[in-house]
């Protein structure tokens, strides 16, 4: 999970309270409080937007193994704490230990348990490997779905995880602070358990956190512009 310091009070709106319904949905999402961003300021910072929706959870499950005598297979010794959810069928992604630059495909075909861990086979796409080196095996464990959005959307900042969320309508031009909880991270995406709706549309590329602050009052972009709570407009 990435963390992102900023620097200016502007960036920070606080919450109420999380609560159901329908009528917190449209609060949460048309309240005023944000930063404002030009298309030009969008374009300069690179931001783009990604949909918090229902979609797998991936997460890696990496060990060691070894290549068969047949020059195709690979059989690797998982801890039980690890093997939760490792199936057959799953894709696998293979490294020679001293070649991390060449990636070779292959599908978990036997599952067979064991002391200490159950004993993944894996059949690889292609053969000639040689009998005896040792693998590097990422086990490609798909959850869910569930509702999710890019691990680098995520903001870890005193205590609390945190999304920018487009403020409605959209093209508004409007991104405020989310307070959400988490809970499956995979590799790329992570489970959002409350904070967020399905269709809210979160700022999905870090360098809009990172370099927000001084890029939105270059002089060639504009002044930066937020909105508090009064509805008036705030140049800094």
């Amino acid at each position: 999970m990435r963390r992102f310091v900023f620097v200016s009070a502007a960036f920070w709106c606080l919450l109420p309270p999380l609560a159901q319904g329908a009528d917190l949905r449209e609060r949460m999402r048309t309240q005023a409080d944000g930063i404002k961003v030009t298309g030009a300021q969008a374009s300069d910072l690179t931001l783009t937007l990604t949909e918090a929706a229902m979609r797998p959870v991936q997460t890696w499950i990496r060990t060691v193994g070894t290549i068969a005598q047949d020059g195709q297979s690979i059989s690797a010794q998982l801890r039980a704490s690890e093997a939760e959810g490792v199936q057959i069928g799953q894709r696998t992604r293979n490294f020679a230990a001293n070649a991390r630059t060449q990636m070779h495909q292959g599908k978990v075909i036997k599952v067979a348990p064991q002391a200490g861990g159950p004993l993944v086979l894996s059949t690889l796409a292609d053969r000639g490997h040689t009998p005896g080196t040792r693998y590097l095996m990422e086990i490609v464990v798909e959850r869910g779905p569930y509702l999710s959005i890019p691990n680098v959307s995520i903001i870890e900042e005193g205590g609390n995880q945190l999304a920018y969320i487009e403020m409605q309508p959209a093209g508004s031009g409007i991104y405020a602070p989310r307070v959400i909880q988490t809970g499956i991270q995979g590799e790329q995406y992570t489970e959002v358990k409350q904070g967020l709706f399905e269709g809210d549309r979160v700022v999905s590329i870090g360098s809009f956190f990172v370099n927000a602050e001084d890029k939105l009052k270059m002089p060639r972009q504009g002044i930066c512009t937020t909105i508090g709570p009064s509805n008036e407009l705030h140049h800094h």
